[in-house]
C-alpha cells in the first residue's frame, strides 16, 4: 500500500467578523435590494472616470502590458484624488469635491503641502511596496480593484484584473468613456502622469476631473443616471436592477415626504426606521407610491432583521466579555456555559419573568410597547437596538443583555406573522446554514420556548444561539477558508475566550452610498441652512420623481 504524507500548515488565526452569521443575512438582503454599488463606492463619477482611463490608456499607450497599465493607473488614481482634494481645500468644502475619493488618508496631507507651494511626485505615492514610500493604496489596482471593479463588472461596464489587464465591456463602458472624454482634457491628464511632478497649478488646470464637475457634464450625468436607474434603451438596455431603481426612487420620495414633517430626518437610519414602522418620525403614516410599496416593505424586513441581529450580537459580546472579566475567560463545557449565562444574567429579565413561562414575558413586554409607528420613543425596539450599541460602548454588560432581551421580546410581541423574510429570495437551505434568523425566532417563540421559564430560555439561547452557532460558523470558515475565527475556543479541558471580543454593530446597507450618488447626480442637495446639512430634493429631483411616479 502506498502512503503519501504532507505537511499541513495550521489554520491562520484571524479576528474575523460575523461570528454568529447574522450579518450574512443582512448582507444578502441589502445586496438584493441595491446591486451595482457598495458601501465603499462613494462617488458615482468614478463609474465614468475608470472606464475613461481604460479607454484613454488603450488609445495612448505604446506598451499595453498588465504591468504597464498598473503602473500608469496607480499614478492616474493618485492624480485624480489629488485634483478633488485640492479643490476641496481651495473651497473649504469636502462633500462635493474630495470627499469619498480613494486614498484620502494618505493624500490629504499631500494636497495640503501642494497648497503651501510644494511640488510632489505622483510615483512617490503610487508605489506598490510600502517600504519604498508612503503608498496610497495596497491593492495593485488601487481603489478600482478593491472597491469599484466588482460593481462595474456587475453593471457590465468594466472587466479584467491586474494580471490580464482591464477592458471596457460592451456598450456601457465605451459610452461612459466617450462622454467623460468630452468634459475633460485627457492629453493634459496623461501628460501630468508621465511628467510625474505636479503642483497646485497643474492640479487646478485639471479641475474638470473633480467629481463636482459632473454637474456641468450633462451627457455624462444623464448616462450615469440611466445606468443607476436602469433606464437605458437600445444597446444600453439592462436586465435586472429593478430593486436598485425602486430603492433610489423610494429614497427620493422619502426625502420629499420626511422634510414636510421632520426636516432633519433624511438620513439612511431614519429611512430604515420609517420603512419598518410605516410612519415618519412624527408618527404620521408614510404611504409610498404604489410602485415603491414592495421595495419599502422589503427594507422594513431588513430593518427588523437588523434589530434581531444587533440583539444577538449584543448577547454574544456580553457573554464573552463577562467570561473574560469574571471567569478568567474559561468555561468547562457547553452545559456549564449555558447554565452560567442563565444564572449570571437572570437579573436582566423582569423579576416576574424569571420563573414564569416565556409567553408571559412576551405579554409583559407587549403591555409596555409603544405604538409601532412611534419609533422615536426610546422604548420602541428600533430605539432599543440602537441603545444596545450605546450600552456596549459604555461597557455595561448587564444593560446590553437587558436591552437585547427586550428587543427580542418586542419583535415577538409585534406578532409572529412579522417574523419572516417576505418576498426576499432565501431558500430553506440558506436559512438552515444561517440558522440564527427571524424565521427560527418565530418558530421557537411559538414552539419549544412556550413552556420554558425565563431562566430556561436564557440557558437555551446561550447553548444553541451563542455557543453552538459560533462553533458552527467557525468550523465552516476553518473548513472552507482555512481560517481560525474562534473567539471562544474548544480545548481538551473546556472553552477559552480569546482576546478582542467581537462587538455588536449594525450592518452598512449601501444606503449612504445611494444617497451620495443621488446627490452627485443632482437629484438631492444639502440644506445649507439646517443643522447637520440634511438632504432635500433639488429641482431636478422633483421633476425626476414626478416624471417617474406621477
Amino acid at each position: 500500500m502506498n502512503v503519501q504524507t504532507t505537511w499541513v500548515s495550521p489554520a491562520r488565526v484571524i479576528t474575523g467578523q460575523d461570528h454568529l452569521a447574522v450579518s450574512a443575512i443582512s448582507q444578502h438582503l441589502f445586496t438584493e435590494l441595491l446591486p451595482g454599488l457598495t458601501n465603499v463606492t462613494q462617488r458615482i463619477r468614478c463609474y465614468s472616470f475608470y472606464p475613461w482611463f481604460v479607454w484613454a490608456f488603450d488609445q495612448r499607450a505604446a506598451k499595453k502590458s498588465a504591468n504597464e497599465i498598473v503602473r500608469t493607473f496607480r499614478r492616474a488614481e493618485v492624480l485624480h484624488s489629488l485634483i478633488g482634494i485640492l479643490h476641496e481645500l481651495d473651497e473649504d468644502d469636502e462633500w462635493p469635491h474630495g470627499g469619498g475619493l480613494v486614498g484620502r488618508d494618505v493624500l490629504v496631507p499631500v494636497a495640503r503641502a501642494i497648497l503651501d507651494g510644494r511640488t510632489v511626485r505622483l510615483s512617490k505615492y503610487a508605489v506598490l511596496d510600502s517600504e519604498n514610500g508612503p503608498r496610497y493604496f495596497k491593492h495593485r489596482l488601487g481603489g478600482l480593484g478593491q472597491y469599484y471593479l466588482g460593481p462595474l463588472r456587475e453593471l457590465m461596464v468594466l472587466d479584467g484584473n491586474a494580471r490580464s489587464g482591464l477592458r471596457c465591456i460592451n456598450e456601457w463602458g465605451g459610452h461612459l468613456a466617450a462622454l467623460y472624454d468630452t468634459a475633460v482634457d485627457g492629453d493634459a491628464f496623461f501628460a501630468a502622469i508621465e511628467g510625474d511632478r505636479v503642483d497646485a497649478a497643474v492640479l487646478r488646470k485639471l479641475r474638470a476631473f473633480c467629481p463636482c464637475r459632473l454637474a456641468g457634464s450633462q451627457g455624462e450625468r444623464g448616462a450615469l443616471g440611466q445606468l443607476m436607474f436602469g433606464t437605458g434603451d437600445g444597446e444600453l438596455a439592462q436586465e435586472g436592477g429593478d430593486s436598485r431603481r425602486n430603492t433610489l426612487f423610494a429614497l427620493l420620495e422619502y426625502v420629499r415626504d420626511a422634510r414636510q414633517n421632520s426636516p432633519r430626518a433624511t438620513d439612511e437610519w431614519s429611512f430604515l426606521a420609517t420603512a419598518c414602522a410605516g410612519a415618519l418620525l412624527d408618527g404620521s403614516p408614510w404611504a409610498p407610491s404604489d410602485l415603491l410599496r414592495d421595495v419599502v416593505r422589503q427594507w422594513g424586513v431588513y430593518q427588523r432583521h437588523e434589530i434581531f441581529s444587533v440583539a444577538m450580537q449584543g448577547l454574544f459580546w456580553a457573554a464573552l466579555t463577562t467570561l473574560t472579566d469574571e471567569e478568567a475567560a474559561f468555561t468547562e463545557s457547553r452545559t456549564a456555559f449555558a447554565r452560567w449565562f442563565a444564572r449570571r444574567f437572570a437579573k436582566c429579565l423582569p423579576r416576574a419573568s424569571r420563573k414564569s413561562v416565556f409567553g408571559l414575558f412576551v405579554a409583559h413586554t407587549a403591555a409596555g410597547l409603544p405604538h409601532a409607528a412611534d419609533w422615536g420613543n426610546p422604548e420602541h425596539e428600533i430605539a432599543v437596538a440602537r441603545e444596545v450599541i450605546g450600552a456596549q460602548n459604555a461597557g455595561d454588560v448587564d444593560r446590553v443583555v437587558e436591552l437585547a432581551l427586550q428587543a427580542l421580546a418586542a419583535l415577538v410581541a409585534r406578532g409572529t406573522d412579522t417574523l419572516n423574510y417576505g418576498t426576499f429570495d432565501l431558500s430553506a437551505r440558506f436559512l438552515q446554514i444561517y440558522a440564527v434568523n427571524l424565521v427560527s425566532l418565530r418558530d421557537n417563540a411559538s414552539g419549544r420556548w412556550v413552556g420554558l421559564t425565563g431562566v430556561q430560555w436564557l440557558e437555551w439561547m446561550a447553548a444553541h444561539w451563542l455557543l453552538d452557532a459560533h462553533v458552527r460558523v467557525a468550523l465552516r470558515k476553518l473548513r472552507h477558508q482555512a481560517q481560525d475565527t474562534f473567539r471562544i475556543v474548544p480545548t481538551d479541558d473546556g472553552f477559552r475566550v480569546r482576546p478582542d471580543v467581537p462587538t455588536a454593530a449594525f450592518a452598512q446597507p449601501r444606503l449612504g452610498s445611494a444617497l451620495r450618488f443621488l446627490f452627485d447626480l443632482g437629484l438631492l442637495e444639502l440644506d445649507q441652512e439646517a443643522e447637520g446639512l440634511p438632504y432635500r430634493l433639488s429641482a431636478v429631483g422633483v421633476r425626476t420623481l414626478e416624471t417617474a411616479l406621477g
